[in-house]
This record gives structure tokens, C-alpha cells and sequence, in this order.
């Protein structure tokens, strides 16, 4: 059993979207990890509703799957402080500002994000917490599992594929 603080994810839409239309997809390992209690996650009202958009327009095969995932993750639904939203106002364009602010709010120690903008340099340095794409944190933080299945602290993860799949 890991022992020690569970890292703090927050995920964005794309990472979700990419988890539910690919069960091998280091997205699908991120909300693994979640859904095993590993890591704990995070969201916002937005994300949950640009997923639904997104999946009911473009992989609507996908839908039953993410019924699933939003009642077996133990997803924390947070919404953003003003003074977070102000300073996300600073950093990042007005559309992206509401799920930094919500980050920060949240005190989350890792934003995964597929979306390029969000992983410049420059706004990654203004941060309190990573901004990474699932990819990057599955192959750099110490309790998340490396191809051969076990994290660096020896914890074993037997289950690859999440359950939340139809």
C-alpha cells in the first residue's frame, strides 16, 4: 500500500476525453490511477460540461463510459476563489483563466492538460503546481507506475485497465 500524501490532479477536459476514447492512452492510466485511489482528483463544473459536449458530438459510443466514470471516480468538484480568478486573469487567456483559478483554488499539486497553451514555459514558472500532459506525469512522479507496472515507491498496480469501461 502507498503510504505518504496523495498527489493532487487536476484534470482537464481533454485529458478525460482522451482517457474515454482510448482504454491504453496514458490519459486512461491517469484516471486509473484515480479510480484505484492512487492519486486524488480534481474538476470543475466546466470540465464536466465540456465533456459532455464533446463526447455527445464526437464519441457518442463513449457516452455509457462516462456516466460510469463521473459515479465510480471520487472526482472533488471545486469552483474557483475571485482572487484566483484574477490572477489567472494575468496569465492565461479569459477561456483557459477559469480552470487555472480553479487549480489554484483547489491547491492541487499537478494540472494534466493536452492542450499546448497551457504547457508553456511562461506560464509554468507563474504557477504553484505542474502543468503536464499525462504522459509526463506518469513518467516523472515517484508514485505513479513506470511500463513495468510498479511505482518507484513499490507499489504494484495489477490493474491496467479501468473498470469504469463498458
Amino acid at each position: 500500500m502507498l503510504t505518504g500524501k496523495k498527489i493532487k490532479v487536476f484534470y482537464d477536459s481533454s485529458v478525460i476525453i482522451a482517457g474515454l476514447a482510448s482504454s491504453r492512452g496514458t490519459s486512461c492510466i491517469t484516471l486509473s490511477l484515480a479510480e484505484m485511489g492512487v492519486i486524488e482528483p480534481y474538476i470543475a463544473e466546466q470540465v464536466v460540461s465540456e465533456v459532455i459536449n464533446n463526447v455527445e458530438r464526437k464519441l457518442p459510443s463513449c457516452l455509457p463510459q462516462f456516466f460510469t466514470l463521473f459515479k465510480t471516480l471520487p472526482f472533488r468538484l471545486v469552483d474557483a476563489k475571485r482572487d484566483h480568478l484574477n490572477r489567472a486573469l494575468e496569465l492565461i487567456n479569459e477561456k483557459d483563466a477559469p480552470l487555472v483559478a480553479v487549480a489554484m483554488s483547489a491547491g492541487v499539486d499537478v494540472l494534466l492538460n493536452l492542450d499546448k497553451h497551457f504547457l508553456h514555459d511562461e506560464l509554468r514558472e507563474q504557477l504553484d503546481f505542474v502543468v503536464c500532459t499525462p504522459g509526463d506525469f506518469l513518467t516523472h512522479f515517484p508514485d505513479t507506475p513506470p511500463g513495468n507496472g510498479v511505482s518507484a515507491s513499490g507499489h504494484e498496480f495489477r490493474n491496467s485497465s479501468p473498470t469504469f469501461s463498458a
